[in-house]
């Protein structure tokens, strides 16, 4: 069963595969979580270490939809902990003393409330360099000194005296170094030197604690075979989500060979690229669709391609390398594109003609129309009635309009279509 874990400074790469045999990825940054459940469909993402400072930390909203998408989420330690403290009530499970720490807002022997970021923040070497710590963590060093103070080194108003020195300080300055300079300005030089001979030993790695804890969990849990987790809420799909996908989208592998295979035929490239470029200059004017419309625009979908039922759809989803996520986010653009529609800019009829001529389906369209105005130009327009009915319901079987709508999109004139089918019903049948 797949298993995700993000980690970093906190715990190393190798140690945590060599833990837990799961996919391990560097800190996360904002994206990288959808992205792994698109990538990796993976049954437990394990959050420990994240970017925060020069690239945006991981959103809220990306874990939440992970969650409504089956796989059980799990933090602790850095910002892992952080983001299950968080989102615990909708299911995001959390584990060790500092994510304890940040859902009860207090870190156990201190009395100030618990809840700044900075906390589990350190500075860290590159990818290249295994992300290694380059200053200490506030919450190890809170551990560290209560843990001194335990072991009769310091009294409890020493410690605290440090430690509010230590808070003081920048993130990135903080660190067991940092820690008895401080002490040799505040102890006496006995005591200090007491201190520096049981730092090395006697020194609490609480986040890397809470890492290794949270992989031993995993294992168990894994271990059980999990169903997909239950999200107890809904989803929104709102327009910062829309824009959030849209912008991290980077292609999957079965994307990049597919765009590779398109652009070597030339013959279509060309009407292929203009088309996504209409279409994305559709979506980008395009305006919030209504939840009706984008269930319509999802049934359109399914009609049009004969997926009437669930395997039906799942299997084609899978025959294009294509998720239930990218489903929605098309279906949404759709039902927006179809909604401009009902109220099309100016100048689109002009742009079709433009587009039918140059497409070279203008002269064959207007042979057509000529013939049926000449046949029909005598003919009487229809009333409402058992005629008019009888032709629609013709089109409705010959074309993807289900009779839904009054008429359908690319009609802003529900008389005008019924007029035209009645023309196109009367004009086949004198035909025959």
């Amino acid at each position: 069963m797949t298993a995700i874990v993000f980690t970093g400074p906190t715990l190393p790469t190798a140690e945590a595969a060599a833990l837990l045999p799961a996919t391990i990825l560097p800190p996360a940054r904002q994206g990288d979580i959808w992205r792994a459940v698109h990538e990796h469909r993976p049954v437990v993402i394990a959050l420990i270490d994240g970017v925060f400072l020069h690239d945006p930390a991981v959103w809220h909203r990306e874990i939440l939809w992970a969650l409504t998408e089956g796989v059980h989420v799990f933090g602790a330690a850095s910002m892992g902990a952080l983001r299950a403290a968080e989102l615990a009530p909708f299911g995001m499970q959390g584990v060790g003393k500092v994510f304890e720490a940040y859902r009860d807002g207090i870190w156990p022997g201190f009395a100030e409330p618990f809840e700044d970021d900075d906390e589990v923040a350190v500075i860290h070497a590159p990818a290249e360099l295994a992300h290694k710590p380059l200053s200490d963590a506030m919450v190890d060093l809170r551990d560290t000194l209560r843990a001194a103070a335990d072991a009769g080194l310091l009294t409890a108003p020493e410690a605290l005296a440090i430690t509010t020195q230590l808070k003081a300080l920048p993130f990135g300055e903080r660190s067991i170094a940092r820690l008895v300079a401080l002490a040799a300005d505040t102890l006496d030089q006995a005591t200090t030197t007491n201190l520096r001979a049981w730092l090395p030993h006697g020194t609490v790695a609480r986040k890397r604690l809470d890492a290794l804890a949270l992989l031993d969990k995993l294992r168990q849990f894994l271990a059980d075979r999990p169903a997909p987790f239950a999200a107890p809420f809904r989803f929104e799909y709102s327009q910062a989500w829309h824009d959030f996908v849209t912008a991290g989208d980077a292609l999957a592998l079965d994307e990049t060979l597919v765009l590779e295979e398109a652009r070597l035929r030339t013959d279509d490239w060309h009407d292929t690229a203009r088309a996504a470029l209409g279409r994305l200059c559709a979506i980008a004017a395009a305006p919030e669709p209504r939840s009706d419309d984008a269930r319509l625009a999802l049934d359109r979908f399914r009609l049009a391609r004969g997926l009437t039922r669930r395997a039906d759809l799942d299997a084609w989803l899978a025959g294009n390398a294509a998720t239930a996520e990218w489903l929605r986010r098309a279906v949404r653009d759709e039902a927006g594109i179809s909604a401009s529609l009902t109220l099309p800019p100016p100048g689109l009829d002009n742009a079709i003609i433009d587009h039918l001529r140059l497409t070279c389906r203008f002269a064959e369209l207007l042979q057509r129309a000529r013939a049926k105005h000449a046949k029909l130009a005598e003919r009487p327009a229809p009333e409402p009635g058992p005629l008019l009915d009888a032709a629609l319901g013709w089109y409705a079987e010959r074309s993807n309009w289900d009779g839904s709508t009054p008429a359908p999109f690319g009609w802003t004139d529900e008389a005008a279509f019924r007029l035209a089918v009645w023309r196109e019903y009367t004009f086949v049948r004198a035909q025959a």
